[in-house]
């Protein structure tokens, strides 16, 4: 209601847009209704009966610039009593009027006629105002003023509803005469087609805003997105909604030229994820990642998705769980930690693996681990244990130099005494040598 009435007050003060109206430059009306005195002597009184009648009037009108029209109206009518000093002479009371003034109309609707391809019965609320000479309670200088909707039915006929009030001062009684008349009312657009009002210049006529979009025809862009609510339309955006696909970027931000297009190097208003891999734009563009890339949507490789990864960066190689977290076992063997003969000396090769458990480490911060060194049965026992000591303190070390609190750790050497493979075998005694993570309560 607030957006109708703004509209009723500032549309005067607004230019027309390149948008065809229903009502044509020349249009002709015709309204016709029932009348009730309600000023003067014909004006309802107790235990008299009630004065009524029938009026009609006739006009033409030129519309200058939307939504002004310059409009003549001719009047006339029949009332069922007469006025006390004629009351011997006449049983009722006839009624004419010329008079010339203005219509107004607002919510001028364009989509074409309900017979018309994509049309539809929307039509135009007026108001009109008049000056004029009016017989009555005789020769009367007097006004008038009416709202009215029209439907827009079949070109160029549009039909709909009025309410006129009429006062006359002067007169054979020195007063002042008034009536009320309602009924209904026809346009038939003549001639010449005029120009809706677009007074925020976004491309959308007022009446196309208010009734159609619902958006605010006195702000080009409605939700305050960057992008003029004309654009929103013809782009397919919603003008009402900021961020239209709900990716966190707004659609102004995402549609930089403003074009209503998809241009090379934007992401698309209307799509989550433009790149369709599976990260919203939004998120994209906020931690650094190619919103045109699905290559990065999971930029770790670890089969979850950047958004919903709680452990980013995750070493090649790890398991993870739902969360994108390394998963730790009670006991898990790290296969590929590889040791020069005969010594702790940790070879290059290992890196991955090692990698792999810092990775299980640091996405469980509670997990304390006993780091167990495996050898196989070649060579005497306490050596073998001597030098599994050596190679899991050597891990741990490792692990401790790179973040990992050491208090989290034990390292343990096993020697040759849990294999895992018999010892009859060169694959068997690789298996063997082996360092294991096992949780510790």
């Amino acid at each position: 209601m607030r957006q109708r009435a703004s509209l009723l007050a500032l549309a005067l003060l607004t230019f027309s847009a390149p948008a065809h109206a229903e009502s044509g430059r020349f249009n002709l009306h015709l309204d016709l209704g029932a009348g009730l005195p309600i000023l003067g002597p014909l004006q309802p009184e107790p235990n008299v009966p009630v004065t009524a009648g029938f009026t009609g009037w006739f006009g033409a009108d030129f519309q200058i610039v939307a939504p002004v029209a310059v409009e003549v109206l001719l009047g006339g009518g029949y009332f069922s009593s007469a006025f006390p000093d004629r009351a011997l002479e006449r049983s009722g009371t006839p009624y004419f009027s010329a008079a010339v003034g203005a219509r107004l109309r607002f919510m001028d609707n364009h989509e074409g006629y309900a017979n018309e391809q994509g049309g539809d019965l929307l039509g135009n609320l007026w108001v009109s105002a008049h000056l004029g000479y009016h017989l009555f309670d005789g020769h009367q200088f007097g006004v008038d003023a009416a709202i009215g909707y029209e439907l827009s039915v079949v070109r160029p006929l549009q039909l709909g509803f009025f309410v006129r009030g009429v006062v006359m001062p002067g007169g054979r009684n020195q007063g002042v005469d008034a009536f009320v008349s309602v009924g209904i009312t026809g346009s038939i657009e003549l001639w010449g087609r005029t120009a809706q009002l677009d007074s925020d210049g976004d491309g959308l006529s007022n009446e196309r805003e208010i009734n159609r979009y619902r958006t605010d025809p006195f702000n080009p862009d409605t939700d305050g997105d960057g992008l003029p609510d004309g654009v929103e339309v013809d782009g397919g955006t919603d003008p009402r909604n900021p961020d239209t696909d709900g990716d966190g970027l707004l659609d102004g931000q995402e549609d930089a030229n403003a074009n209503g297009r998809v241009d090379p190097g934007e992401t698309d208003p209307r799509e989550a994820d433009t790149d369709r891999g599976g990260v919203p734009d939004g998120y994209e563009v906020q931690h650094g990642t190619d919103p045109l890339l699905a290559q990065d949507d999971d930029e770790d490789g670890d089969g979850v998705l950047n958004d919903r990864d709680a452990c980013p960066g995750t070493a090649p190689g790890t398991e993870v769980d739902a969360r994108g977290c390394a998963i730790i076992r009670a006991r898990m063997v790290l296969p590929g930690i590889e040791f020069a003969f005969d010594s702790a000396e940790i070879l290059p090769a290992s890196e991955r693996t090692l990698n792999i458990a810092l990775q299980i480490l640091r996405d469980n911060p509670d997990a304390r681990v006993e780091i167990g060194g495996h050898t196989d049965n070649v060579g005497a026992a306490a050596y073998n244990r001597r030098l599994s000591q050596q190679r899991a303190d050597a891990v741990r070390a490792w692990l401790v130099g790179r973040g990992v609190d050491g208090r989290r750790m034990q390292a343990r050497g096993y020697g040759a005494a849990q294999p895992v493979a018999p010892n009859d075998t060169d694959e068997g005694r690789a298996r063997n040598r082996r360092i294991e993570f096992k949780q510790l309560d």
